[in-house]
């Protein structure tokens, strides 16, 4: 009978360790935003959007036609 050797256990390296998901903590209302005049606000939400569906992976644009 032969002896099946088994592979060496490799140590995992920390960066891929599964991490817990965290959550990222944004202050909307800082003196910063507070200063802001409407348009400036309008503007500045609407960056954020599209920047929060870049992340997620969704077009922005115009209406697809989909409701």
């Amino acid at each position: 009978m032969t002896k099946v050797s088994q592979a060496p256990t490799v140590p995992s390296s920390p960066a891929l360790q599964p991490r817990a998901p965290h959550q990222l903590s944004m202050a909307f209302e800082s003196t910063v935003t507070l200063d802001l005049s409407d348009s400036e606000r309008s503007s500045v939400i609407a960056q954020l959007a599209t920047l929060l569906m870049q992340a997620a992976g969704v077009a922005a644009g115009g209406d697809d036609g989909q409701h």
